[in-house]
């Protein structure tokens, strides 16, 4: 008959345990692998992504690339038919004329938009 080692078991899980312990603190040890956006700050979504230099207003300029880059989708999905109002300018939505937009300053013009575009459809009995 033969002999059964019973320590076995109780090694191999010593040894699990031991490794997980391990793979944890190297995992916690090193630090995890930064996305592209990971450090956008306060505010994420559509304004965070224009916000080049991470500081949670858009420049001028930075504005300037936006619209150019809303300009390249639009005019690579042309072919759905759609007509788009014009992007909104640059002293419609900075409001405290700064010369910065910060996003509640986008989010109001935006707005302020939609609200016009309710007052005309309403106006013109399509609602």
């Amino acid at each position: 008959m033969k002999r059964r080692n019973t320590r076995w078991p109780s090694q191999l899980a010593t040894a699990l345990i031991i490794a997980g312990a391990l793979g944890l603190g190297i995992s916690f040890a090193a630090p995890p692998e930064q996305l592209p956006n990971a450090d956008i700050g306060p505010h994420t979504g559509p304004f965070s992504i224009h916000d080049l230099d991470r500081n949670g207003i858009l420049s001028r300029e930075e504005y300037g690339r936006f619209l150019t880059a809303l300009e390249q989708r639009r005019k690579a999905a042309d072919g759905s038919g759609k007509s788009y109002p014009p992007p909104l300018r640059f002293e419609e939505i900075d409001r405290n004329a700064d010369g910065y937009l910060s996003e509640d300053e986008m989010i109001s013009a935006l707005n302020r938009r939609l609200e016009r575009h309710k007052r005309y459809r309403n106006r013109s009995g399509r609602w």
